[in-house]
């Protein structure tokens, strides 16, 4: 047998973000329903504090100041119910120009699409609490993502921004640690914003784990692009997704993604010169290349050491003069004591 669906029950309450332009009906302290809403101009501010409402009148008269009354009807921008707060002057009510909703357009009170009201006015009385607050940003987690939302700073009211979104993580526990320098990267530009607050990752290269950390974005993971100087290069981005740093740098790094532990690890190649770490790597392709800058240090050592002679252009291919093959080297230097890893991309040479 069918029934007939029943009202919702409990304590009502209002909560309005001036910024925002959104009006929530809560139930029992739960958001039941968010409605889009107009909010005072920054020259007339709605006013920011707790109230309730105090009275509800159906098919309200507007009495301008300095003007005739204004009678219920199309022309009446109070729309079909006024739902006055207890303070002076101020209520929420309906609107005869819908394009105004979702903007601050009016004189301070809190404008409402008239069948958004309709719905209102069905569920709470004299009495119901209102809260106005003004917050430009509003965080919530869902599923596995935390989500910021920014606001525009209508009334010019918040001293920085940053200040405002470490306030508003500390008033709600975090999912996940935030990689908070791309995070300060992507909220620039336009309000209001929506954003993924970026997923810090530790960051292992070559098993050991860097000072700067990576990130998830989405569904991408990103690294930063200082990590291009171990080869000499220097990029202009801040940060690289690992796809197109693994493709930008083919032969010279191998990189997983641990989606279980959220972490990085990079491989590169490494050479070590009488047992130290060359600062940049080298790369692979069909054997192991050496940086220019590694050749040019170990053919000065040899000039001085045993008087060899330095290594001739015409010794490596043209259009190679940054990168010289491994076999190149052991050819012309046959005295270095060279040792190759395959399996672990480390190349030792001792001289």
């Amino acid at each position: 047998m069918g029934g007939v669906a029943s009202e919702p029950s409990g304590q009502w309450s209002i909560r309005i973000n001036i910024p925002a332009c959104s009006l929530e009906l809560l139930q029992d302290g739960e958001v039941w329903r968010e409605f889009p809403i107009a909010v005072g101009k920054a020259t007339t501010p709605t006013p920011v504090g707790e109230f309730t409402i105090s009275n509800i009148i159906k098919n309200p008269t507007w009495y301008p100041v300095g003007k005739p009354p204004v009678p219920p009807g199309a022309e009446n921008p109070l729309g079909g119910y006024w739902l006055g707060l207890s303070i002076a002057s101020y209520g929420v009510h309906g609107n005869n120009n819908v394009s105004s909703i979702g903007y601050p357009q009016s004189n301070g009170c809190i404008r409402m699409l008239n069948n958004d009201l309709q719905v209102l006015v069905g569920l709470v009385r004299v009495g119901t609490p209102v809260e106005i607050v003004y917050e430009t940003v509003i965080l919530k987690n869902i599923l596995d993502k935390t989500w910021l939302t920014i606001f525009p700073d209508i009334y010019h009211r918040q001293t920085e921004l940053k200040t405002a979104i470490l306030r508003k993580i500390d008033e709600h526990p975090l999912l996940y640690p935030v990689h908070w320098e791309a995070l300060w990267q992507f909220i620039g530009g336009k309000r209001p914003l929506v954003i993924e607050a970026p997923q810090k990752l530790p960051l292992l290269l070559d098993g050991v784990e860097s000072q700067s950390a990576g990130f998830i974005w989405g569904d991408n993971v990103f690294l930063p692009s200082e990590l291009t100087g171990i080869w000499g290069v220097e990029s202009h981005k801040n940060y690289l997704e690992l796809t197109e740093f693994m493709r930008l740098y083919a032969g010279q790094v191998y990189g997983i993604f641990d989606q279980q532990e959220k972490k990085i690890s990079l491989y590169t190649l490494r050479i070590y010169c009488n047992g130290d770490l060359f600062p940049i790597r080298g790369w692979y392709q069909d054997e192991p290349f050496l940086p220019i800058k590694l050749v040019t240090f170990l053919q000065e050592k040899l000039i001085t050491i045993s008087r060899m002679s330095p290594l001739e252009r015409s010794s490596f291919a043209e259009g190679e003069e940054a990168w010289v093959p491994l076999s190149v080297i052991k050819r012309c230097w046959p005295q270095l004591i060279v040792e190759w890893d395959a399996l672990n991309w480390i190349l030792r040479i001792d001289y």
